[in-house]
């Protein structure tokens, strides 16, 4: 069995990278299990994955690196009762420190032999200034965890920028293996399926683990102080909520009704943390599924416009009730701060548009 711990900031392309790893693991044979942390209570990134055929489970309500580390130990070990995989891939929620789930993962005497793939790091390119200007301290722990770090969304990347960020990235990490990754050049995926392949050490990481154990085993940092809790020092305010929605009001509604709706929560969401956090870094991610499609709106930063996509089911299920969901996680704010934002535009939204709704 092979272990593949991915991390990164939110809305770096984690969830994308995944499902691309996933897709090809399992067109070769491969028994694929992942694993997907959200820091809210609703899992929202599970759903998309699922679409593609792949086995998910979810964790939700913290971060795995802090809160939840016994969590993750009944769903590895539930996966691989289960299921039997070949490869598993761990997503971290992107307030996690990523060295911390490979080292947890590596301290669980998990009962069977497996093999630890480097663990990976993605970096958004295409946000690399914003990055560096609201949340550089964190944003070098985590790289600086990294035995390869991928710079995501390179297409979105000036030609001439990508050896500047390269270098920037390498100087907070020079140990580190730097590629570039792309959803639109199939290269780059393979270059990193082949990094992927090579294994960790495993015994030799263990030895120095044991190192900066404490007492009841957290681990500790150099000089024996406890690991920061990463929720906190991310300095990121979230929120997940999810709404039930009536089956028989949404089959009045057409393609473009509902995409209307979706859009419009996203524009109004953003207009009002731009007015509280005008340089906000995240990822506020929303989905409506309608049991026949699903409508997915995204967005990670200020000065970018959402995006948005639509996946039609491949097959309807009458018996589906039909829901909203929506993550928000942002630099700036307070948690009860977005919470407010996030209810106050979905609710007014969906009373405009119509839409029968429960909370």
């Amino acid at each position: 069995m092979k272990i593949i711990v991915v991390g990164g900031f939110l809305g770096s392309g984690k969830t994308t990278a995944l499902i691309r790893l996933g897709t090809y693991y399992s067109s070769i044979g491969k028994v694929v299990g992942i694993i997907v942390n959200e820091i809210g209570e609703i899992g929202i990134d599970g759903d998309v994955i699922s679409q593609y055929g792949l086995e998910t489970k979810e964790i939700t309500s913290g971060c795995i690196c802090c809160s939840l580390k016994t969590s993750l130990r009944a769903t590895l070990l539930s996966m691989i009762d289960n299921f039997h995989p070949d490869v598993v891939i761990i997503e971290s929620t992107g307030v996690a420190y990523p060295g911390v789930i490979r080292d947890e993962v590596m301290l669980m005497n998990l009962p069977m032999d497996y093999d630890m793939a480097p663990l990976l790091t993605l970096f958004d390119g295409s946000r690399f200034k914003q990055i560096l200007k609201e949340i550089k301290n964190f944003a070098s722990q985590q790289l600086a965890q990294a035995e390869v770090i991928a710079v995501s969304k390179a297409d979105l990347v000036e030609p001439s920028m990508l050896p500047i960020i390269e270098s920037a990235v390498q100087q907070i990490n020079p140990k580190a293996e730097i590629i570039t990754l792309s959803s639109k050049n199939p290269e780059s995926l393979a270059h990193l399926i082949d990094i992927l392949e090579r294994n960790e050490d495993i015994e030799s990481r263990l030895a120095e683990l044991k190192k900066v154990i404490s007492n009841d085993g957290s681990l500790l940092m150099a000089g024996g102080k406890p690991k920061d809790n990463s929720v906190e020092a991310s300095g990121v305010g979230s929120f997940a909520v999810e709404y039930s929605l009536d089956q028989n009001n949404l089959n009045t509604l057409i393609e473009s009704d509902l995409e209307k709706v979706v859009r419009d929560i996203m524009s109004l969401i953003r207009s009002d943390v731009l007015e509280k956090s005008p340089d906000f870094l995240g990822h506020i991610k929303l989905f409506l599924e309608s049991g026949s499609a699903l409508y997915k709106i995204s967005l990670t930063t200020a000065e970018e416009e959402p995006i948005y996509d639509f996946i039609p089911s491949a097959n309807e299920i009458n018996s589906f009730s039909p829901n909203l969901k929506i993550l928000s996680a942002v630099t700036g704010l307070k948690s009860d701060e977005v919470q407010k934002i996030v209810q106050t535009a979905v609710e007014k939204i969906l009373d405009e548009n119509g839409v029968i709704f429960n909370i």
